[in-house]
């Protein structure tokens, strides 16, 4: 079955996925409507004002009566909001709580009361935490073992939505490789991101274990699969997982600083055998390309060239500012957040954060 789709709201809009989201979908004749606490700012959707497909609204989340007038007319939403990254989602577990797993559910909610059928998750291949070292790839139907709290509330998500899904109501949960390249929302705490930017300002590069596996996925790849849903009929996406990313770049970080080593051979590196990361994942993306034929274009290697051209361009940029950086930026908002005497839901048992 096709619905016809004409106006999408992307929540999370302004963020380092979100905005390149919103630029794809109104390139793609979309008419987009952003949703975003504007954390850390708007200017990344700045290209895009004054477009008549587009519109942004700065609203938290949760607060319902906020909301519901932005969703009305809408045919289907896409959640790439919340804290992003393990370690900035470890500083305060309850208001992660809040932000990745209430909000989210608060929203799926809204949309369902609405009949808002069309409903578009951003999860993420660390659900699968440590995997066997026998297990060669993960497919969506494999174990899942998420080692963070930010891995256990995309898990928790995901079996909520898929606990809501009907014949009005169809969630599709897109499990994100580890994102790369350049957003109008930088982040320089994604690893290939931020070795590279070190690279560039030659600054050592600390390795640390580097046998860990991980798939990686262009940002611009990532919005390309959320219009590729949008865009499928509804029977192929309905309560579906795909994993999202290409089976060729799936790297240890080892070889992601071998291919920074040979696009910048004034890189310096040092290397410590102890690993304090312990995830550990090769994953197996046949089914989205299979399914939907969805197949990234952009490799790892033109992802390292990306950056160091555009950080050519970018005389001055500051990659330790806590704008680029998810964890940094988290502490100021949870302090701001306490100054403000703002307690969010606790996090109880049974709940996300004891996801298995």
């Amino acid at each position: 079955m096709k619905y016809n789709i004409k106006r999408v709201v992307v929540v999370g809009g302004a963020g380092y996925l979100g905005s390149t989201l919103c630029a794809h979908l109104v390139s793609l004749g979309y008419e987009v409507a952003s949703i975003d606490a504007h954390w850390f700012g708007d200017d990344a959707l700045r290209p895009l004002h004054g477009h008549p497909g587009f519109s942004s609204r700065k609203v938290d989340v949760p607060h319902s009566d906020k909301v519901l007038p932005l969703l009305r007319g809408c045919e289907a939403v896409i959640w790439v909001a919340g804290l992003v990254g393990d370690p900035a989602c470890e500083i305060d577990v309850e208001f992660t709580y809040t932000c990745n797993y209430h909000s989210t559910l608060t929203l799926a909610a809204i949309c369902k009361r609405l009949g808002i059928c069309r409903f578009i998750f951003a999860s993420s291949c660390s659900v699968y935490g440590r995997s066997n070292s026998e297990v060669v790839n993960l497919s969506e139907e494999s174990v899942t073992c998420p080692l963070s709290y930010y891995a256990k509330d995309k898990l928790a998500c995901e079996k909520a939505l898929q606990g809501m899904a009907d014949d009005s109501f169809h969630p599709t949960i897109l499990r994100l490789a580890t994102l790369f390249g350049w957003s109008s929302r930088m982040r320089f705490d994604l690893v290939l991101n931020v070795l590279t930017a070190r690279a560039c300002r030659a600054e050592t590069l600390e390795i640390t274990g580097g046998g860990q596996r991980r798939p990686f996925l262009h940002v611009k790849d990532a919005a390309a699969a959320f219009a590729n849903v949008l865009s499928s009929d509804i029977s192929l996406v309905s309560n579906v997982i795909f994993n999202v990313g290409a089976d060729s770049n799936n790297y240890r970080i080892l070889d992601i600083a071998d291919l920074i080593g040979s696009a910048i051979p004034s890189a310096r590196m040092k290397f410590f055998s102890e690993s304090i990361d312990l995830r550990d994942y090769h994953v197996d993306f046949s089914k989205i390309a299979r399914t939907l034929g969805f197949r990234p274009r952009f490799s790892v290697a033109e992802g390292i060239t990306e950056i160091q051209q555009k950080l050519s361009e970018a005389n001055g940029i500051n990659i330790a500012d806590p704008v680029y950086i998810n964890e940094k930026r988290t502490r100021q908002l949870v302090t701001e957040i306490w100054r403000n005497n703002y307690h969010p839901p606790s996090r109880v048992a049974g709940s996300a954060g004891s996801a298995a």
